[in-house]
């Protein structure tokens, strides 16, 4: 055969069968003959078998690209199995703020403040209820190019939104989110109106979500666990079942990150630690502001001792803070990386997994317990769902480790050419930092995430 975009279609197709998705998604690219063959029939909206580093949106580094019209049509995809970007014609997510989900979905949200979860390479499309139906809204008349770029927080999924049976959206997934200013949690189904929030007997904000064992869990910023109730007659509601950490003052919490992950049947809790002159400059100014905020606002949370929860996760609890310590990976040789060219980067992360607690006099179910190895499983993190795989299933993928993308989109206008920068793989065995992706992927509006 002298040219592939000859290949007789009977035997494309069956060639295309036996490829993983990844494959599938490149092969649309090799020629037009494939790429209309590939068109002519329904896609399954399949996840990718090892996560993509989706890069942020090209030509939109000066103010006029915030018009939705001017900015780039193409997002970039990079493959860690091949170490190659692959470009795709994406106008459904160009100037949108866009999330990582699960199930090769991203939850997106625009200008015009609609949110959508869109399945980018089967070009599945499902509308989810607006930002104007969430119950807490910004107080100042705020343009929606500002409300896009820090409404949200986190997203995850209970299951893929999309039934192949039916060929249509699965009202039985729940979408939960991290939202508003005081870091909210949420939740909506495809087809619900608006989004309904989540009582919490904690008055914190929430870093970060998972979807474990068939309940949702999320962490708060000081490493409290919350379980949520939203499939009964009784109001939604999340109660704490794992303690505070101990460790983190007030001024610190600016540059510690949390993030929980399912791995091998447990749960983790991964702190990330950041460093830099742009997080001692507003290490201040939070210090003032995190314990008056969330007191005062996320006080409307405040769940009832009368509601009587039957269920082993949801027991009254004391505050017991002497559980677990929450370490600082800091020393005074890593403040020699911080300089004008990296105003901001990681230094470390310390994980920790859920235990049973049996600790006498403590009422609390559970407790983190801090874990030295990963095994052969490595985590990905970022503003996308987090996730554990098993690397010696995937080419490419290290063990023992921690691939993080630059997800604090609040300090990317204190950088001169944009965030973005501050990604990489740190290992577990020697806390050793590395790059997994050499270009650039800067932006004021966008972080690169992992497409999962």
């Amino acid at each position: 055969m002298s040219k592939w975009a000859d290949l007789p279609g009977d035997v494309f197709f069956q060639i295309m069968r036996r490829l993983f998705s990844d494959d599938i998604i490149i092969s649309s690219a090799v020629c037009k003959s494939w790429h209309s063959l590939l068109n002519s029939v329904e896609k399954l909206p399949l996840p990718p078998s090892c996560p993509w580093l989706m890069l942020a949106e090209e030509n939109e580094q000066s103010e006029k690209s915030n018009n939705e019209e001017s900015r780039t049509r193409t997002r970039g995809f990079f493959n860690l199995r091949n170490a190659k970007v692959h470009n795709f014609e994406l106008p459904e997510v160009a100037g949108r703020r866009c999330f990582g989900t699960s199930f090769g979905w991203l939850l997106t949200i625009g200008t015009d403040l609609q949110i959508n979860l869109l399945h980018p390479m089967s070009k599945h499309l499902l509308c989810l209820p607006p930002q104007p139906t969430f119950s807490w809204q910004y107080d100042s008349d705020l343009e929606p190019k500002d409300i896009i770029g820090m409404f949200l927080k986190k997203v995850v999924l209970s299951r893929s939104p999309w039934n192949p049976a039916t060929q249509e959206c699965d009202c039985d997934c729940v979408i939960m989110v991290i939202y508003g200013e005081y870091r909210q949690l949420a939740f909506t189904r495809p087809g619900n109106k608006a989004w309904m929030d989540i009582k919490s007997s904690r008055r914190k904000r929430y870093a970060d979500i998972a979807f474990y064992k068939g309940k949702f869990y999320a962490v708060d910023y000081d490493g409290a666990l919350v379980v949520c109730r939203i499939d009964d007659n009784k109001k939604p509601r999340a109660k704490a079942i794992a303690p505070p950490l101990e460790g983190i003052t007030m001024s610190f919490k600016w540059n510690v990150q949390k993030y929980i992950v399912e791995s091998s049947g447990g749960l983790l809790l991964v702190t990330r630690y950041r460093g830099g002159h742009i997080y001692s400059e507003h290490n201040d100014y939070y210090d003032r502001s995190y314990d008056s905020d969330s007191d005062s606002d996320s006080g409307q949370n405040e769940s009832s001792d009368e509601d009587d929860i039957e269920n082993d996760d949801f027991e009254d609890y004391v505050e017991n803070e002497d559980d677990v310590e929450d370490e600082d990976p800091m020393d005074e040789s890593e403040e020699e990386r911080y300089n004008e060219a990296s105003p901001y980067v990681t230094i470390g992360f310390i994980v920790q997994k859920l235990e049973r607690c049996h600790q006498g006099g403590s009422k609390f179910k559970y407790k983190w317990m801090k874990v030295d190895s990963l095994g052969d499983q490595a985590l990905f993190v970022g503003d996308n769902s987090s996730l554990s795989l098993t690397a010696s299933s995937l080419n490419g993928i290290k063990p023992n480790c921690i691939y993080f993308t630059d997800d604090d989109l609040r300090v990317f206008n204190c950088t001169r050419n944009g965030g973005g920068s501050d990604m990489g793989v740190f290992s577990m065995k020697d806390a050793e930092i590395k790059s997994h992706y050499s270009g650039q992927s800067l932006s004021f509006f966008c972080t690169p995430l992992w497409y999962i």
